[in-house]
């Protein structure tokens, strides 16, 4: 696809992630169809285009009417300004970082054994864990649809990170055409659903199943640090929306191992 592209709404069904409240990245010279970012919007779906170098922009009122204005931002915040820090401590302006610290937010600086930076730091493995599986099933031609599954799958732990860090509410997740509801009801009758019961991961179910395990398995380990930061000792829960959103991925993954197992299986068969 060249930078001057238009995309649309088919491009994106077959090339893109569109989990609810995640994020596409495009080529910064392309424009999107009316029923691209129709698409896009229904499903609130972050857009932000990237040139050459890897600078980041995004549409401004003038751009998003067609004109050609886009403003650049951070590659990892998506601000386009930068703000200064004070620690969260003592309240006052930092003006270097000490190596003992790190940032809470954009303006606010705290010990790195916050627990929220570990809850942080659990998720941002569990994404390493899909990146690298994604890179893996590309190498192997894993069925395509499969390939969008755990591109969802991606997609929704970036925006766990993304709504813990802004103080922003997760979307309830979508992976593919389940919602959390149908990702809920078939890991926990996966026979009635898919057609085998449960399965405990083991040498016999492959590589496939190995790999997505331990993604799930991340994702767990994310949940639990999860449940250290935000649960109080009277057993109230400050971010309800995270735990349950990691919650329901575990689920996913669970519910990818299943059907990657069944169609292994079937395959086996035929």
């Amino acid at each position: 696809m060249s930078a001057s592209s238009y995309i649309t709404e088919d491009w994106l069904q077959k090339n893109a992630s569109l989990a609810v409240g995640g994020e596409v990245h495009l080529p910064q010279g392309s424009r999107l169809t009316p029923a691209a970012r129709d698409l896009l919007g229904e499903r609130k779906i972050r857009i932000r285009y990237t040139d050459e170098v890897g600078r980041v922009y995004v549409d401004t009122a003038a751009s998003a009417a067609g004109a050609d204005s886009r403003q650049r931002v951070h590659p990892l915040t998506g601000s386009a300004t930068h703000e200064a820090a004070h620690c969260l401590l003592c309240q006052q302006v930092v003006g270097k970082k000490p190596d003992a610290m790190t940032h809470l937010d954009a303006t606010t600086l705290v010990a790195k054994n916050d627990l929220r930076i570990a809850f942080r730091g659990r998720v941002d493995s569990a994404i390493a864990n899909a990146v690298l599986l994604q890179t893996q099933w590309q190498q192997e031609a894993v069925a395509p649809t499969l390939q969008r599954l755990l591109a969802d799958i991606r997609s929704a732990l970036g925006n766990v990170l993304r709504c813990e860090t802004l103080g922003e509410t997760m979307n309830p997740i979508t992976i593919g055409d389940f919602d959390e509801a149908q990702l809920h009801a078939i890991s926990h009758n996966p026979l009635k659903h898919l057609g085998h019961d449960h399965i405990v991961p083991a040498l016999e179910h492959g590589i496939t199943v190995a790999r997505l395990n331990v993604l799930r398995s991340a994702i767990r380990e994310a949940e639990v640090a999860g449940a250290q930061a935000f649960i109080e000792r009277d057993f109230s829960v400050r971010r309800g929306d995270l735990l349950q959103a990691l919650n329901r991925l575990s689920s996913a993954v669970y519910v990818l191992m299943l059907i990657s197992w069944t169609h292994q299986k079937s395959g086996a068969n035929a």
